[in-house]
């Protein structure tokens, strides 16, 4: 007789530790692992929804303040809180994202990895000579 053998999933701290082993400790980003104009196209729609979300935050508390100060009634609470919402709706579209599209335009991104690259790798020959030295002085 042949016993079924099941498939032993391993725990979650052998799975952290087996991809925690199979990442470079000196990333150079030389081979990231999506296009640019993805990665670009992400960090601009997480920057978009980040000030999205300040701007209501802000726009929000605003309306608290004026509701509070003001002692409004129900209607009219509820048209200060409609017509926040609409210019919260226009300054997110007409300065926000243009402006946010005008900062972080491709050219701005290929610019920055690629300083960020001549870093990483300045600071890591610098860290291997200063090692070579010091253990040329231990010996």
């Amino acid at each position: 007789m042949r016993k079924s053998r099941r498939r032993r999933t391993p725990g979650l701290w052998n799975t952290v530790k087996y991809h925690l082993s199979r990442l470079s400790v000196y990333n150079d980003f030389s081979e990231f692992p999506m296009s640019t104009s993805r990665r670009n196209v992400i960090v601009r729609c997480l920057t978009s929804m980040t000030g999205d979300i300040a701007l209501a935050v802000a726009v929000a508390s605003g309306c608290v303040w004026v509701i509070e100060a003001a002692s409004l009634g129900f209607f009219l609470s509820f048209m200060v809180w409609l017509v926040a919402t609409l210019a919260a709706l226009a300054f997110s579209q007409l300065v926000l994202h243009p402006a946010i599209n005008m900062l972080l335009s491709d050219r701005k991104f290929d610019g920055t990895i690629d300083t960020i690259i001549d870093v990483v790798q300045g600071f890591d020959a610098i860290g291997g000579e200063a090692v070579h030295s010091a253990t040329r002085y231990v010996k």
